[in-house]
């Protein structure tokens, strides 16, 4: 779920992070060579595409190749800081602040060669209103989409809405044709159409997607690959060895614990460490018995050694986390640390609990994933040693995605990253029950967290909606619905053919600046 999202600034807790990764011999450096045209890059990755439709992808897998086929009004910075534009060349609010009006690119045109206008867009937003979509909340503030001519936009809102133009940035408004260019959402969904950098060729489920140059992007030599292979390759293990063997350029998310592995298999291959607004958590299924309890959360919390795990897991290369708003956002609530690692502590709470004696339930963890099963097994340990038994499920990551949706697990393993620069976005994505994911499937539903987001999002003024934001996390922080477990960076291994890829805070791929050399 992508989901980061600047009073503190990110780029401390960066660089402190790449200072950790550099022990490991990592780098981020990129060859300044003049772009070469052609070639056909292949990235690896565990998860599964789900869907290609903007409207009804919740899960990062989906949204980032989305993001390679459709391109949206603006565009995030790539420090996560702002927007830039992107389909618009200017925006302007109205001085009651009810108003903003984009000016749309001239040149623009779908993969098809049809024309972009102002009513594709008025299409594209109405659509992504739906309540029914994932991303629906995103779009609640928005009253009437109007299009004054071909080339304008104005979008009224109920009343100030602060987040707009980095609601204009995400994923799930895509611009679209008008009416799916005579086609039924169903029949768009597998074979889609957008103004992005690559249009699709073929998808085989579980396999693959492949997407080859949209020859009428609107970026003009751009972008330089004849095509992009995204596989899906559960085992870690072998998508490390395809990128080292030469079959793949680009590992998506490669173990840490593999690292070294990664450097010693020659210098074709380097590791790139990149700053992110990525927090990783563990979720509980509130909605089931004894996750449904507050005491039993926060004595599963309080038996995590997140320290641990930082040192296990990412080799020290990132920070126990604390609030679940990344330290990438303004809105990161810095004094909350989180609940400490301390088993009498755990033991009190759930001496509090409807389980005093303990409890049996089931950990999941996705097939292929060592760092998911690490974690597993530490957690494990600790959690028998107040009297929890803590089995582990392993299921292979669509099946674990699907399980998670349907409300079928006690526990599993979850991340966040941002598709937006404005904090509303996650701060309801992962903490309101009607933010897109009931809480990233948690099914945690605070009223008094819903009515504070909403309250916030309606405010200008940064101090001010900040403190709004603390709060929330002081109460999200007291209910534990997830874990937040620690901040990392992003982590990928790929050849050194690859030039230019460089991912942004928000986690977009942004393959439209890549090229492979000979």
């Amino acid at each position: 779920m992508r989901i980061s999202f600047r009073a503190k600034s990110y780029l401390g807790v960066a660089a402190a992070l790449l200072l950790g990764a550099s022990a490991l011999g990592t780098t981020c450096a990129f060859a300044e060579d003049t772009p070469q045209s052609g070639g056909d890059l292949v990235m690896v990755h565990a998860d599964a595409i789900l869907t290609l439709m903007p409207t009804v992808a919740a899960e990062n897998a989906s949204i980032w190749a989305i993001e390679e086929i459709f391109d949206t009004l603006l565009f995030p910075t790539e420090d996560g800081k702002g927007v830039q534009p992107g389909l618009a060349t200017e925006w302007n609010q109205s001085a009651d602040g009810l108003e903003w009006t984009f000016k749309l690119r001239p040149d623009v045109k779908f993969s098809d060669g049809t024309p972009m206008t102002s009513k594709d867009v008025k299409f594209s937003l109405d659509q992504a209103a739906k309540e029914a979509n994932p991303f629906g909340f995103i779009n609640t503030s928005i009253q009437e989409v109007t299009t004054p001519d071909p080339l304008t936009v104005v979008v009224r809102t109920k009343g100030p809405y602060a987040p707009l133009p980095s609601v204009m940035a995400i994923f799930s408004n895509s611009i679209v044709p008008d009416n799916y260019g005579g086609k039924t959402a169903e029949e768009f969904a597998k074979a889609p159409i957008g103004t992005g950098p690559f249009k699709l060729a073929e998808r085989t489920v579980g396999v693959g997607t492949r997407l080859v140059r949209n020859t009428e992007y609107w970026q003009k030599g751009k972008p330089y690959l004849d095509s992009v292979s995204i596989n899906e390759v559960a085992d870690g293990n072998t998508r490390a060895n395809q990128v080292l063997g030469g079959q793949a350029h680009i590992n998506e998310f490669p173990a840490y614990s593999s690292a070294q592995a990664l450097l010693a298999g020659g210098g074709d291959v380097t590791l790139g460490v990149f700053p992110s607004s990525r927090v990783d958590f563990v979720v509980f299924n509130t909605k089931k018995a004894p996750f449904d309890d507050p005491h039993v959360r926060r004595a599963m919390a309080a038996l995590i050694d997140k320290q641990a795990l930082v040192k296990v897991i990412l080799f020290g290369n990132g920070e126990p986390a604390g609030a679940y708003m990344s330290p990438s956002s303004w809105s990161h609530n810095a004094d909350i640390k989180g609940m400490p690692f301390d088993l009498d502590a755990a033991k009190k709470e759930l001496a509090q609990s409807k389980v005093p004696d303990g409890f049996s339930t089931t950990i999941t963890v996705s097939s292929g994933n060592s760092d998911e099963a690490t974690m597993a097994q530490i957690i494990q340990a600790q959690a028998a040693k107040i009297g929890i038994e803590l089995k582990i499920q392993v299921l292979d990551p669509a099946a674990s995605w699907d399980a998670r949706q349907a409300g079928n697990y006690d526990m599993a393993f979850t991340y966040n990253t941002t598709d937006i620069v404005d904090p509303d976005e996650i701060i309801r994505f992962a903490g309101v029950y009607n933010g897109g994911s009931q809480v990233q499937f948690s099914f945690y539903d605070s009223k008094e967290i819903a009515e504070k987001a909403e309250q916030a999002s309606a405010i200008s003024d940064q101090n001010e909606r900040k403190k709004i934001y603390d709060e929330i996390q002081v109460l999200w922080d007291k209910d534990q619905p997830m874990v937040p477990l620690y901040y990392s960076p992003e982590l990928y291994s790929y050849s050194t053919k690859v030039h230019g890829f460089h991912p942004y805070v928000t986690g977009n791929y942004n393959l439209v600046n890549v090229w492979l050399s000979n």
